[in-house]
């Protein structure tokens, strides 16, 4: 197990991971998403297969993975007490490399404090 970190942007509904994130749970092609409300824990899995509910891994040039989705991040929004300003949160996450799968606790996110342009 090792700790990384996820951001996500409330205000632009887009979550950026970094690359060795995905290298920790084996360079997957896809990923799929999911949310528990009661423990607050988002869930990053890797997959090998488009199953129609998956998102396509497409790095950018600074090597991260940026996933726009309007519809879960207003999910977790809904139902979290946490991500409700708009903004970038930083929350920290343990890759679970059996399960290839990454879990990122928004209980303890953070809001960072970004400058204007």
């Amino acid at each position: 197990m090792s700790n990384v970190k996820i951001r996500i942007d409330t205000k632009n509904y887009r979550i950026n991971i970094h690359r060795h994130a995905l290298k920790a749970i084996g360079d997957p092609p896809f990923l799929n998403f999911g949310y528990d409300r009661d423990s607050m824990l988002l869930r990053v899995d890797g997959n090998w297969v488009n199953d129609g509910k998956t998102v396509r891994v497409r790095f950018d040039n600074s090597g991260s993975v940026y996933v726009y989705s309007k519809s879960l991040l207003v999910g977790i929004q809904e139902v979290s007490s946490i991500l409700t300003a708009p903004g970038s949160y930083l929350a920290e996450g343990v890759v679970m490399e059996h399960e290839k799968a990454i879990f990122f606790s928004l209980r303890s996110a953070q809001l960072l404090n970004e400058k204007s342009p």
